[in-house]
């Protein structure tokens, strides 16, 4: 070989060399470029959660017992005179449906409440008027939303309280053994038909 051949030969080298390291630095630019998107996008959605968490509304049902007089006559702490229902969350609950359902969990009595704000006074349910029905289990269920539930398809928080109930020995008024309170979410069409909407019924 030539010495200008040699020259080409190492010229050439030193090209493909050179080329492979661009395309390795670009690479490595590339790949962290993509893992710092992917860093601030999971950072971006953690913060909306955050957000969300912060802001959501939670309705609890509360069984209260009238007066310690009352409780003492009654001789039991595990029956009750009625429901308290607040919000014990951190934002406003909107669309508030708070609904009596029977065993079979169709609703039998309902009432709409435009919105309940955190730490608002409780509003009070009285189970009077299941006097007249058979003695069976309840369930006291409250479906609402957040300011941020709304969308293609919103998010529908529900809080579901069974409950027994036993006559007094007032005559017209009974008493309230609640079950474990439970929390779920749920979309449009999973929601209780409380007001004949349509909807399909839990």
């Amino acid at each position: 070989m030539t010495v200008t051949d040699w020259i080409q030969a190492i010229s050439m080298l030193v090209l493909v060399i050179a080329t492979g390291i661009y395309a390795w630095r670009t690479f490595s630019i590339s790949r962290a470029t993509k893992q710092q998107a992917d860093a601030s996008l999971k950072m971006a959605e953690e913060t909306k959660e955050q957000r969300i968490m912060a802001s959501r509304p939670v309705i609890i049902q509360k069984a209260v017992i009238e007066t310690e007089t009352e409780l003492a006559t009654f001789g039991s702490k595990d029956w009750f005179s009625y429901f308290e229902v607040y919000n014990a969350g951190n934002g406003p609950a909107i669309e508030v449906e708070i609904s009596l359902l029977n065993k079979e969990k169709i609703p039998i009595h309902s009432h709409r409440k435009t919105f309940l704000r955190a730490g608002e006074p409780p509003m009070e349910f009285s189970p009077s008027e299941l006097a007249s029905l058979e003695k069976s289990t309840f369930y006291l269920v409250c479906e609402y939303q957040s300011i941020f539930s709304h969308g293609p398809q919103p998010t529908w928080y529900q809080t579901w309280l069974p409950f027994e109930t036993i006559e007094s020995s007032e005559e017209g008024k009974i008493y309230v053994k609640p079950g474990e309170l439970e929390f779920k979410e749920v979309l449009e069409r999973e929601r209780i038909d409380a007001f004949g909407s349509g909807r399909k019924p839990k």
